[in-house]
């Protein structure tokens, strides 16, 4: 074959071959970082984040990074906005008390972001090695270390039951009133979701779970109760009994319906919930929420808790939507 020859035709084709693959490698490494992130978001999505926290956001990233870890961004921007909002201390990760040291005794935004991050790459390791979830690293971040292989005695699984247990042996063990949030886990997720919503399956018969809200009807509204003691308002009161069978949510009905998974009307099943706007003045757009028993019905902590349609004269025109966190399955 002459040299001219080559040059000619066959040397343009060898560059179009090389560069078509080329192309084909960078589209399988971008969806495969597509795929990576998406996969990253799943149960610990972005949510509402303010922006006084994710001005940290590039800070703890190159944190996580040392670890390992940056498919948690998620849960370290909750876990900031948690506990100081980004403005509430200049120890924005609260860490202080993983040195050992009194808290806010942390005065360098960068440096508590540094031991915030180490600690939680700390209970994340230990959590993976005793073979427990997530969610029980992200409450030792809160109640220290020790809460992990109390939790792998337990059944291996987070519950917020174990996390009052074990935050009542503490207190009786070192003499404190208050040791740690049991419900922590819950009011880190209120700043997470995913674009697809959350959904759990939970085994076992819808009609045990009614029998646990029922027992409630006809007690009074009252705004920020969450607890039998002192009532319950509309959030307060799923916020209160999900975590019964083994289901965190958050505390607020916006916050409740930014974690659903949303579902339509047609979709809709006993045991999802259903939202509602513009029930008083708030800042919120979502102002009630009250769970679908069928037939028209929900039961919601109204004025008194009690079952109230959906589609009454007052009801149906504040109805914004249907989101499912629980699949009850039998």
């Amino acid at each position: 074959m002459k040299k001219g020859f080559f040059i000619r035709y066959i040397k343009p084709i060898v560059v179009v071959v090389i560069g078509l693959l080329v192309l084909i490698g960078l589209s399988v490494a971008f969806f495969q970082k597509e795929e990576k992130e998406q996969s990253a978001l799943g149960r610990y999505g972005a949510g509402q984040i303010p922006q006084a926290v994710l001005q940290y956001q590039p800070l703890i990233e190159e944190e996580l990074k040392k670890y390992g870890l940056e498919e948690h961004i998620h849960v370290l921007l909750a876990i900031t906005t948690q506990e100081s909002g980004g403005v509430g201390s200049l120890d924005v990760m609260q860490s202080s008390e993983s040195l050992g040291l009194p808290p806010n005794t942390i005065q360098d935004p960068l440096y508590s972001i540094e031991v915030g991050v180490k600690y939680f790459a700390e209970v994340m390791a230990e959590a993976e090695q005793s073979n427990v979830d997530t969610d029980t690293a992200i409450q030792a971040y809160n109640m220290g270390n020790g809460f992990i292989p109390f939790v792998a005695e337990n059944g291996g699984v987070f519950t917020t039951e174990l996390a009052q247990q074990f935050s009542n042996q503490m207190k009786a063990k070192t003499g404190w009133i208050v040791y740690g949030d049991p419900n922590y886990v819950a009011n880190v997720k209120q700043y997470m979701g995913s674009s697809e919503g959350t959904t759990v399956v939970v085994t076992g018969e819808l009609a045990d779970f009614q029998k646990m809200f029922e027992q409630y009807e006809g007690m009074p509204y009252v705004f920020g109760g969450a607890s039998p003691s002192t009532s319950f308002d509309c959030s307060g009161l799923w916020y209160y009994l999900f975590p019964k069978i083994g289901v965190n949510v958050p505390r607020t009905a916006q916050a409740q319906y930014d974690f659903s998974k949303k579902v339509t009307e047609d979709e809709l099943q006993a045991g999802d919930l259903v939202f509602f706007h513009s029930t008083y003045d708030s800042p919120d757009y979502i102002t009630h929420v009250g769970m679908y028993m069928g037939n028209g019905l929900m039961f919601n902590a109204g004025d008194p808790l009690k079952y109230a349609d959906i589609h009454s004269t007052y009801w149906e025109p504040h109805i914004a939507g249907y989101g499912r966190i629980v699949d009850f399955k039998a």
